[in-house]
Parts: C-alpha cells; sequence; structure tokens
C-alpha cells in the first residue's frame, strides 16, 4: 500500500493523484459522467503498485522499442509470450530485437528473449546466455521450458 496518496480518473480520462491518503480503491474517485468497475479501479491501483515496485501482482514484460536493426516483429512476439506466460506472478521476461543493445536493457529481468540474426534468438537467464541461436519458430517453447527448469512455470487456471 503506497501512503499517503488519494487518485481520481480526471474529465480527461488521465489517472490524477493527489492529497497525499492512502491508494486504496475506496480513495479512487471519478467524474460522474465515468462509471468504473472495481475490476477496472483494481487493475489500475495493483498497475501503479507493481510500476513503483511497492507490490508485484502479474508479469512483467520489458521490450525495446524496436528500430533498423530488430530482427524479428517485436510486437507480434510479445504478445505471443504474453498469452504464454502473463499467468507467472513476479516473473520479469525481457523481449529485445537484437544483440547490439538486448543484454543491457534487459539487465534485471528474469529472462531474456533476444534475437540474434536473422530467424535465430538467443535464450537468457538473468545476464548469461542459455542457449544461442535457436529457431525462432522454437523459441517461445524453449522460454517457457527454461521458466520451468528453473520452477518459475505454474499452470494457468481457467
Amino acid at each position: 500500500m503506497v501512503s499517503g496518496m488519494e487518485c481520481f480518473i480526471g474529465n480527461s480520462g488521465t489517472l490524477e493523484l493527489e492529497n497525499f491518503r492512502t491508494l486504496e480503491p475506496e480513495n479512487l474517485r471519478t467524474p460522474e459522467s465515468q462509471n468504473l468497475s472495481t475490476e477496472v479501479i483494481n487493475r489500475i491501483l495493483f498497475g501503479i503498485l507493481q510500476a513503483a515496485r511497492v507490490r508485484t501482482s502479474k508479469t512483467e514484460y520489458i521490450a525495446c522499442p524496436s528500430c533498423g536493426r530488430t530482427l524479428f516483429d517485436l510486437q507480434e512476439t510479445t504478445e505471443m509470450i504474453r498469452k504464454r506466460t502473463s499467468h507467472l506472478k513476479g516473473v520479469k521476461i525481457a523481449i529485445m530485437g537484437c544483440i547490439v543493445n538486448g543484454p543491457g536493457e534487459m539487465a534485471d529481468a528474469d529472462y531474456g528473449y533476444v534475437g540474434s540474426g536473422p530467424g535465430k534468438i538467443t535464450l537468457y537467464r538473468g545476464k548469461e546466455i542459455v542457449t544461442k541461436a535457436i529457431a525462432s519458430e522454437f523459441a517461445v517453447d524453449k522460454l517457457i521450458d527454461l521458466i520451468r527448469e528453473d520452477g518459475n512455470w505454474v499452470e494457468q487456471v481457467g
């Protein structure tokens, strides 16, 4: 819980913080023209807490902004990885387009998925290379195998 903060959804739809009370659902106010469900309010609040590194409630993804060196479709691959791993609370996964900046940008990730050549992916555990030059069509499965090996995998419920 972040102490001393009140937040509300402003007329423009932006999240605004004020009054420094507690960050709790009952302290989230919306203009009368907006109706936010408790589920939406909780998702916003837990997102803020995770971003502030106060409370971890979901998988965290780190991705590069993409550039001319990116060796795969970054958005498509990130979505494919999210679909398979979004239930892994507290796991940080980096998806980097190339080997040039990727390892530095993903320094605090638990796992890294990095383009290392046309159609090739290198997987990392923390900052250490685990497997080089995996064919991209097998790389997501190999990433999941790595997470399983480390005991960080839980089966998705539902």
